[in-house]
């Protein structure tokens, strides 16, 4: 088999050799990358579009234990009380959104070598905000920004939610009297 080979047109020279991008758009490349270089970092050290939020304080706050249960349930325990208390039954096949945040809480503690046992605090914030804490591992899923649904369903594990529904004030249920136990609510994670 033959190579081929192409020759320019008489008195031409090749094509190839010219083609090189223009020097202004080389040097215009090069500013760009080395300013995006430049941002980022003076935005890292500075602080430049960095989320804070100012911290609030704690309008209430649970602990929580989570346990699977053999028919797909999801048993929630008041870890202030009495431990042995189911405090809500969460249905299997129901509430996705809350069976989700629990698996990516309990991922993070297999994987730091937590037992299942440490509980969680939920936190309703003075600015409106709800927050999952896990203090064993420092994780922190802030509810409200996932939408309103999701607000009612974490809503409901709370003290004052639980006892407006079952008619009760509440200080039936510890809501007011502080934190039990001696543990404070969870400082905001910046």
């Amino acid at each position: 088999m033959s190579e081929i080979y192409f020759e320019p047109e008489p008195g031409q020279s090749s094509a190839m050799a010219n083609l090189t991008p223009p020097k202004k758009f080389l040097w215009a490349a090069i500013a760009l990358v080395v300013m995006v270089f430049g941002f980022a970092i003076a935005a890292s050290v500075f602080g430049i579009g960095k989320f804070d939020s100012a911290p609030f304080s704690a309008v209430e706050s649970t602990w929580l234990r989570f346990v699977d249960a053999e028919d797909g349930a999801i048993l929630v325990y008041d870890a202030q009380g009495a431990a042995d208390k189911v405090m809500i039954r969460i249905a299997p096949n129901t509430n996705q959104f809350l069976r989700g945040a629990m698996r990516s809480m309990a991922r993070k503690r297999r994987l730091a070598n937590v037992t299942p046992d440490q509980p969680f605090v939920l936190t309703k914030w003075a600015d409106g905000r709800i927050t999952l804490d896990d203090p064993s591992t420092k994780g922190q899923i802030s509810i409200e920004s996932f939408g309103p649904t999701q607000v009612e369903s974490f809503m409901a594990l709370l003290p004052s939610t639980r006892a407006a529904a079952m008619g009760l004030p509440p200080e039936a249920l510890g809501v007011g009297q502080g934190m039990m136990d001696g543990r404070p609510a969870p400082a905001p994670v910046p």
